[in-house]
């Protein structure tokens, strides 16, 4: 059933295009697109009231996931699909996403495929999840497939969340220090060197280092904050063109220690996704299209598509994943085993496994090491600026009392 998709992409140049497709899915139109040479932006499908970008943001994922998996025990019950929307609208406690669930509601009614319905929904509802909601329609496992997807999504945020909460403790560590450095620069230092000047004492040269750094710090102070925020947005509005934003993820693959845990991460991502569809008899070609798109990173998921292509000529998989240096060396000799006993997607469940494992021991050693390395960092420079304060003090009173 095709429906009319309104999309706004960009050119490999950056312009901005906009139109209407007629198309069976949002993959679909992406492809499409693609081929066009375009990079998809948004997709909307026509007919339906889409959601705006300030309401999409007040859908969180873990929302969305909690939506899959009460769904998906509504319809194991027996209840009609837009039966059971109506069921979940009624106890929503969020405005946008009771919004969402009526509109999908009624496009039901209409006679849409849910599928197609969720298409019209790209930020909320990815690629791999309309599709995976398409498989089970087809095959009337439809429940099924809705509570592979909360698995899938569960296991997503509970590595995203053991990153996060890896990442807290240092990151409070370091916003702590970064403010009692600020409060001595900007407040004590001054005043100290106030009380030194009417001395009339020469200041030794560390103390003399300090007061001059001080100095330069409440002067351009805030021409230093406001030049690094300035450079931040010039890095977000480059990263908006797809082509910069590869470029850009490719170099945060270079970076020591970040580069383990984000490939692990993707790999980890790219490997269940794949299971999943690889289990419910998606063709390998079709199954590589749409999960690059669950990939953030967009290096690897511009060699997902280059494996994609290598695969339509004939190539195994594993053969295509070895010939990019990139995928660690366990994920092609796993999916080797796999394609050659016919238990690829078995492999390749064993295979996310073993790196979200590994993603949660590297997140150990790295905060581990973090950890002390930053309460030196910042315990260093406090102890530095102490000690220039109070060495013209040890200086007086050692001319004083004599040698």
């Amino acid at each position: 059933m095709t429906a009319q998709f309104a999309y706004k992409a960009k050119t490999s140049q950056g312009l901005l295009k906009s139109g209407t497709i007629q198309a069976d899915n949002q993959n679909a139109v992406i492809r499409k697109l693609r081929q066009d040479g375009l990079y998809p932006i948004s997709i909307e499908r026509a007919g339906l009231q889409p959601v705006n970008k300030k309401t999409r943001k007040k859908v969180k994922p873990a929302e969305i996931t909690a939506f899959t998996g009460q769904l998906a025990n509504l319809i194991q019950s027996g209840f009609p699909l837009s039966v059971a929307l109506s069921t979940l609208s009624s106890q929503c406690h969020n405005p946008a996403l009771k919004k969402i669930t009526d509109e999908l509601q009624e496009a039901i009614q209409k006679g849409s495929a849910f599928s197609d319905a969720l298409s019209g929904y790209p930020a909320c509802f990815s690629g791999f999840y309309v599709n995976l909601v398409k498989i089970g329609e087809t095959g009337g496992k439809l429940n099924e497939s809705l509570e592979r997807l909360a698995e899938a999504r569960e296991r997503e945020q509970a590595l995203t969340s053991q990153v996060k909460s890896a990442l807290a403790y240092p990151l409070f560590v370091l916003g702590i220090g970064l403010v009692t450095i600020f409060i001595l620069v900007a407040f004590f230092i001054p005043r100290m060197a106030g009380m030194f000047y009417d001395l009339k004492q020469k200041l030794p040269f560390f103390t003399e280092l300090i007061l001059s750094s001080s100095r330069l710090a409440n002067k351009f102070g805030l021409i230093f904050i406001a030049s690094i925020a300035l450079a931040a947005l010039r890095v977000k509005s480059y990263c908006k063109s797809e082509r910069n934003r590869a470029k850009i993820d490719r170099i945060v693959l270079t970076i020591p220690v970040i580069k383990d845990i984000i490939i692990k991460m993707e790999i980890a991502r790219f490997a269940y996704a794949l299971a999943i569809l690889l289990k419910n008899a998606v063709p390998m070609i079709g199954a590589l299209e749409v999960v690059s798109l669950t990939m953030d990173n967009r290096f690897l998921r511009d060699k997902i598509s280059l494996c994609r292509k290598k695969i339509d000529k004939g190539e195994s998989l594993s053969s295509c994943l070895k010939s990019e240096k990139v995928f660690p060396a366990v994920l092609t000799n796993m999916a080797a085993i796999g394609e050659t006993g016919g238990r690829l997607s078995e492999m390749l469940f064993k295979a996310a496994e073993s790196f979200e494992a590994e993603i949660h021991q590297n997140l150990k050693t790295a905060v581990s090491l973090l950890e002390p390395v930053l309460i030196l960092f910042i315990g260093g420079i406090i102890l530095c600026i102490v000690f220039a304060a109070l060495l013209p003090i040890f200086q007086i009173n050692f001319l004083e009392t004599g040698p």
